[in-house]
Parts: structure tokens; sequence; C-alpha cells
């Protein structure tokens, strides 16, 4: 965990919140391609499993940008152990959410854990892309 702190330390806010808004923009956009691709093969249980894969990722960003935006501010002592005991939190419904889907309908499930997945690597490429103008600057 501190290793992720040490990585989102080198970025200011604004860096930050342009890559937030990019991740989500660019998730909107690879949703909406993949709820028409997979609709015209037939399979747009799965385009919709994708839509909520990415709004589940969108939530959880947010949900942890405010929560250390929160923490931050108030000064709490041990931080760091309230910010990863709210991720883990996040993270487990999340995870929930997406075996329940997977459970009561399979293609619903599997699209949602397909969507979530794409919309990290889309997260973690925005980072590394920041990271690497910063560093070329």
């Amino acid at each position: 965990m501190s290793r992720v702190a040490d990585v989102f330390e080198q970025l200011t806010l604004p860096e930050i919140s342009r890559i937030l808004r990019r991740t989500s923009v660019s998730g909107l956009v690879i949703a909406v391609v993949a709820l028409v691709a997979l609709s015209l093969l037939g399979h747009w249980l799965i385009g919709v499993g994708a839509c909520i894969g990415f709004v589940l990722g969108i939530l959880n960003i947010r949900l942890v940008t405010s929560s250390v935006a929160r923490i931050g501010s108030s000064g709490a002592d041990k931080a760091r152990h309230r910010i990863a005991s709210n991720t883990m939190l996040r993270l487990g419904v999340t995870t929930a959410i997406v075996f329940a889907l997977a459970f009561t309908v399979r293609d619903l499930g599997m699209g949602a854990l397909g969507g979530i997945a794409v919309f990290y690597f889309v997260f973690i490429g925005n980072v590394m892309r920041t990271l690497l103008q910063g560093a070329a600057a």
C-alpha cells in the first residue's frame, strides 16, 4: 500500500483530477462501444455487464479520492490505516456485487468482471502516461 501512495505522492491534485477525468471519459467511450458491439453480436447482457463494471470502477475511484481528501483534511491519526480499511471495504463490496451478478445472471456478471478489469487497465495506463510525461518534462 505504501508503494501506491509513493506513486501518487509524485502527482499534484490537478494531475490526479485530469487522470480521473480522462479515465472516466475513456471508460464511458469504451463502455458504449462494448455495449453496441456486443449487442450487434447478440450478447447484449455482456455489454450491459461491461457498463456496470465501468460504473463500479468509476464509483470506487471517486469514493477513494473523496475518502482521501476527507481523511487528509481532518488530520486524523493513522490516516493510512483508515484509507486502507475503507479501500478494502469498497473492494469487498465491489467483489460481492460482481459475484452476485455472476451467480444470478452469468453473462451480466462476466461482463461486469471484464468491464471493471478494463476500467482499471485504462486507469493504470492514464497514471503511467501522466508520470512519464512528468519525467520527460
